[in-house]
């Protein structure tokens, strides 16, 4: 089987309200839909990515860059494939950007193996469990959202069937968004997932202040608790501080910060990004090690190709959805899709990504 061409969709949905967290301000949800076609038929086809201010230059790269690499190349050998696509990072330019190129590639190769072999991908690479718990990225900031709205969310995301939410904190002072996630869990009671998301946004004496707060509120983790500039010593400040799990990697686009983080005991959970950083065969070196260490692996955005994955491994917890009125995209880019149902999803048996889009949708919002 050989590699004959590869193809890009822009995706780009605005979105009707302005969601704010810690650190930015988002307006509408773009992603990238990328086919790899072969000379026997076969073909893998996904979407993946929240790209919102370099979805041409991605593109671009995917196009100019990656593609003749892999022209007549045998798609199912991925890692030899990942590797090829690798090497474009030698070159002195945004390698984020690359990185993000690689994944859209490397996460289709891994949908045309999966239906290559007959098998849904969280099989593929070691079928730990049949279901997840979903949960959803919520609790974002409003102009006039009160402690009161706040909760009704939280019943919402339970009502429709998911564990629990991952609530944006660290736009606030530490007292302040501790009152927050106080208010949610006196509301919710103790069986729905809690887990806060700072994205950066504190100092580690901050992020203290706000963990001690809410350290007996059963937790899940706290993720992304320090700013940029204190990353790796500032999160294991926080964690032997406040005993809260703390959870990094979406910001990390290649496995070396990750591993960084594990070996300087920074973490608890490592919730890599297969968008963001270098796609499923580089989140799956990540795994591997993160295993060795008793680390859990989490998962930022992407649940469709992330319940795979969090599926695949032992120590794999939850994918994060949106709500839709957050993300437009993903509830109807695909014609069929599985449901949570009282806080549990059940893993598709479709082999691949079990990605069947709908074309009508498609052609709606492509922006090429």
């Amino acid at each position: 089987m050989k590699i004959t061409d590869i193809r890009t969709v822009p995706i780009c949905v605005p979105l009707k309200d302005v969601f704010g967290g810690s650190t930015y301000a988002i307006r509408e949800r773009r992603t990238i839909i990328t086919e790899v076609m072969t000379d026997e038929g076969v073909k893998g086809r996904i979407f993946n990515g929240d790209i919102r201010d370099q979805q041409a230059e991605v593109m671009k790269i995917i196009h100019s860059t990656l593609k003749p690499l892999l022209l007549g190349e045998d798609p199912l050998c991925v890692e030899r494939c990942w590797h090829k696509m690798f090497t474009a990072t030698k070159n002195q330019g945004n390698r984020a950007l690359i990185c993000s190129a690689i994944a859209a590639v490397d996460n289709c190769l891994w949908d045309l193996l999966g239906k290559a072999c007959g098998l849904p991908v969280y099989k593929l690479i070691g079928g730990c469990r049949d279901e997840v718990k979903p949960i959803i990225i919520g609790g974002y900031y409003g102009e006039g959202k009160t402690l009161g709205m706040l909760c009704d969310e939280m019943h919402e995301i339970k009502e429709n069937g998911y564990a629990g939410c991952k609530v944006k904190v660290g736009g606030l002072s530490p007292l302040e968004d501790a009152e927050r996630i106080t208010a949610i869990r006196k509301s919710i009671g103790d069986d729905f997932i809690i887990a806060c998301d700072a994205n950066q946004g504190w100092t580690r004496f901050e992020a203290v202040q706000f963990g001690l707060k809410v350290r007996d509120l059963n937790i899940a983790w706290f993720e992304e608790p320090v700013l940029w500039s204190d990353y790796i010593p500032g999160m294991r400040f926080v964690r032997e501080h406040t005993g809260l799990a703390v959870t990094a990697g979406q910001s990390d686009f290649f496995h070396d910060g990750c591993r960084a983080m594990i070996e300087n005991r920074a973490v608890d959970i490592i919730n890599h990004d297969i968008s963001g950083g270098s796609g499923v065969t580089d989140w799956l070196k990540i795994a591997r090690m993160a295993d060795l260490f008793e680390v859990k692996m989490a998962h930022h955005e992407d649940a469709l190709i992330a319940m795979h994955l969090l599926a695949g491994i032992r120590l794999g917890l939850y994918p994060e959805y949106f709500s839709e009125a957050r993300d437009p995209v993903t509830p109807h880019i695909l014609a069929d899709q599985p449901k949570p149902r009282s806080g549990v999803m059940k893993l598709p048996s479709k082999p691949g990504f079990s990605m069947e889009f709908d074309e009508d949708f498609v052609e709606k919002y492509r922006v090429d």
